[in-house]
């Protein structure tokens, strides 16, 4: 009753003649009283969010010109555009169902003659609907809109033709455009598509990252935005295939970015170190752990410790391959980990040492999934160890780009962040 009587109140002001009464008949065009004008209206039969609806009323008369005034009588309150004129907008509301929105148009002329009409418009559920929220100090918060997903991080060489996927953003009618913000310029093939693609440039030291931005916009004009890195991996970094007993699995090496580790890494695959031994602790959703321990959880002997790389500017994202250690940052030796999900936990800030990255699986996550999947226990007075063992039966060097691989000759660890 409210929003009704200042609307009215508004229609005074554009008419001498004053706010039209009307009786609140719902008929859609109905039979005038004697000296009235014959009036009907019409819409949309239903709209979805952000979109513009049009209402359009009709007057006959012969009695000069006739004036239109358009008001909402039900449903959650829009704002009508060109309320005095025939035709009259209202954008669709972002709701969390189905609502009916009722508009009544009055017609009159400069003799007093009136007529009305109603139309009803049934607004869609928005399925990306959000309560409003308005916080002191802050603003609103928590508005209804779009989300925005640029795809994982990708790690390529140059040459590679890199796909960014836009795809699973969520919101009505989504229009989008990718940018690149940093990196080695990148020709996108089409910036406004959900999925577009470019070929990596050359790798450089010290400059190979790229970062691109997605922003996608609904049809109610409501932006979001991510972002996605791609990293250019050096066509010198040395692979080294991974055989167990539940398949092959291909890891390269970042010897730019972790000369330490790698240089560690690579020494005991020279010694053959890693053969016979198993992963012995595995944890869905977080990493698999070897590289230190035979069946029966028998420690081997290995080389000093090396020093802490955590600062070389790799994360701890999916896929990539880092050394495990205690809690010195100093203490890593042999034993590594694969990140099954991205652990931002484990990376280096201000208050954490974190724990080297030092590659990347590019051949046989597949198979690393399958190694996370097994059943774990305790078993020999450690937690988390697979109840069957998972061997890991070499570890070699490729020698060739075909993926051949070669000769080139304790307690456990704790878990990263444990």
């Amino acid at each position: 009753m409210i929003r009704l009587t200042c609307i009215a109140l508004s229609v005074i002001a554009l008419s001498p003649l004053g706010c039209p009464l009307f009786d609140g008949s719902t008929d859609q065009q109905g039979t005038p009283p004697p000296g009235s004008i014959t009036t009907s209206a019409s819409g949309p039969a239903r709209v979805q969010v952000g979109e513009t609806a049009e209402l359009r009323a009709t007057a006959a008369t012969d009695d000069g010109p006739v004036y239109f005034a358009w008001v909402q009588t039900a449903g959650p309150g829009v704002r009508i555009q060109d309320a005095d004129q025939a035709v009259a907008k209202f954008i669709a509301p972002s709701l969390p169902a189905e609502q009916t929105l009722v508009f009544l148009v009055t017609a009159y002329n400069d003799v007093g003659a009136t007529g009305q009409a109603e139309v009803r418009v049934v607004v869609a559920a928005d399925p990306d609907y959000k309560p409003f929220q308005f916080t002191p100090g802050t603003g609103p918060t928590g508005a209804t809109g779009p989300t925005a997903d640029a795809g994982n991080d990708q790690s390529v060489r140059a040459g590679d033709q890199v796909t960014l996927d836009g795809t699973a953003s969520r919101g009505n009618g989504l229009t989008y455009r990718w940018r690149q913000v940093l990196g080695p310029t990148a020709t996108l093939a089409d910036a406004t598509a959900a999925q577009t693609t470019f070929v990596a440039p050359q790798y450089s030291k010290g400059n190979d990252e790229l970062v691109f931005e997605l922003a996608v916009t609904d049809r109610n004009g409501r932006s979001a935005t991510d972002r996605v890195i791609v990293r250019i991996r050096s066509t010198a970094n040395p692979r080294v295939q991974v055989s167990t007993s539940m398949g092959n699995f291909t890891i390269e090496l970042e010897q730019d970015r972790a000369p330490i580790s790698v240089q560690n890494f690579l020494r005991y695959v020279d010694e053959r170190f890693y053969d016979g031994t198993i992963f012995h602790r595995v944890i869905a959703g977080f990493v698999v752990q070897g590289g230190g321990f035979t069946p029966g959880m028998n420690q081997k002997t290995t080389h000093d410790p090396i020093a802490n790389e955590s600062n070389n500017g790799l994360k701890n994202r999916r896929g990539t391959v880092a050394m495990a250690r205690t809690s010195d940052p100093n203490s890593a030796t042999s034993q590594w980990y694969v990140n099954l999900v991205d652990n931002p936990d484990l990376d280096r800030t201000t208050s954490n040492a974190g724990y080297a990255v030092f590659g990347m699986v590019v051949e046989g996550m597949d198979v690393v999934d399958r190694i996370a999947t097994v059943p774990t226990g305790s078993r020999f007075g450690y937690q988390d160890v697979p109840l069957t063992d998972v061997i890991i039966n070499s570890v070699r060097r490729i020698t060739s780009e075909s993926g051949e691989s070669g000769d080139q000759t304790a307690n456990p660890e704790p878990l990263p962040g444990s």
